[in-house]
């Protein structure tokens, strides 16, 4: 036992190690780097020393190093080796796992986006609740790619599985059962209210910005455009600039931060737009969705809604002590030129969502009609 209690303190060393380089906070931090490991030393002896109950070595060993790598990137992981080849089957999935993209909210797994048609919306999930259970498996305080590992493997090997819900409101929770079946790709879609295109985009990829623009040619009528990119999670950042060029025109740019304080630029260029903009979001707008939310703003949309989710981080696998440390090479910057990682975007005007309507959308179509003019964000 005094071994394993040795490697995790090692382990904490090494990953702090990778963790400060990857992050460009390497300088000065030798010292840092031990002083924690001789706090986390004294934290190990006192938990399994004082807590009511024995706490085996390995369950301290994941919340240490999930812990730390979520300090520096909070969409970040570490993946014991163990976990290597199962977590990189998810990542190379085309779709997720019964149609469902999750990230973290709290200690629990949130869904950001489901897929049209897909078992999860078949079943009535819908982004923005929080999964407790899946099968017999607690997902809560774990780390993310538990809960993805397990539902990967369940589509793969079993006819379906169980869940543990909780609902938006945060009021109740409910068992549902996901059947496998087959998700399909969905596509952009436009839809025309009094002279207003309802843009819906729930995969910001490069191969899409054909279909924005036929989409957007059907409404090519219209004096104003509103592009609901809330619950959307999936694309890429080259998606996300060509779409921002098709929906918005003329010559688009993305900066993109990296590690060392460097930045890189992704440029795309599209037909000349003369419609009001605006963009519906909230707090599962994730990733390249909030991207071209952010270009969007910078080309003079206005967002209504809520904060979005705060991760448009492109990740890449460090090799650490038993496994590998999955933290963002690179990231988008947003129209203030901050980092999006962590942060989200603010919308122009805030606004609450209904019981019995969506009144996020109500406000987009008065705004983006010319009936109304923005109010300032509270």
């Amino acid at each position: 036992m005094r071994q394993r209690w040795l490697l995790l303190i090692v382990s904490v060393v090494v990953i702090g190690g990778v963790v400060a380089l990857a992050s460009g906070a390497a300088s000065g931090a030798g010292r840092g780097i031990y002083r924690l490991a001789s706090v986390f030393g004294q934290a190990v002896s006192l938990v399994r020393s004082s807590y009511v109950e024995e706490v085996p070595v390995e369950k301290l060993e994941l919340g240490a190093m999930d812990g730390l790598v979520e300090a520096a990137d909070p969409g970040g992981q570490w993946v014991p080796d163990e976990m290597l080849g199962a977590f990189g089957r998810v990542r190379t999935r085309a779709l997720p796992p019964f149609g469902m993209v999750l990230g973290k909210r709290s200690s629990y797994p949130i869904v950001l986006q489901v897929l049209p048609e897909s078992p999860a919306a078949k079943a009535g999930i819908v982004p923005g609740e929080l999964i407790e259970r899946v099968g017999s498996e607690p997902v809560r305080a774990r780390p993310l790619w538990r809960a993805l590992v397990l539902l990967d493997s369940a589509e793969r090997t079993t006819s379906g599985v169980s869940l543990d819900v909780i609902d938006r409101q945060l009021t109740g929770k409910r068992a549902v059962d996901l059947k496998v079946a087959p998700s399909p790709v969905p596509a952009s879609t436009v839809e025309v209210r009094e002279g207003v295109a309802v843009l819906r985009v729930p995969i910001v990829d490069a191969g899409g910005s054909t279909k924005f623009a036929e989409a957007l040619h059907a409404g090519a009528a219209v004096t104003g455009v509103v592009v609901d990119l809330r619950g959307v999670a999936l694309g890429t950042p080259d998606g996300a600039v060509q779409a921002a060029a098709e929906i918005v025109g003329g010559d688009t740019e993305l900066r993109m931060g990296m590690t060392g304080g460097k930045t890189a630029t992704l440029k795309a260029t599209g037909p000349s737009r003369t419609w009001r903009v605006v963009v519906c979001l909230d707090g599962t707008t994730a990733g390249p969705a909030e991207l071209l939310a952010g270009l969007l703003k910078i080309r003079g949309a206005t967002l209504v809604g809520g904060e979005s989710y705060g991760d448009t981080g492109q990740r890449r696998p460090l090799k650490g002590a038993g496994g590998e440390v999955w933290l963002a090479a690179e990231w988008g910057l947003g129209p203030d030129g901050k980092a999006i990682l962590g942060a989200g975007l603010k919308p122009d005007e805030r606004v609450r969502p209904g019981k019995d309507a969506d009144t996020v959308l109500e406000r987009a179509l008065e705004l983006a009609s010319g009936r109304a003019v923005t109010k300032k964000a509270a």
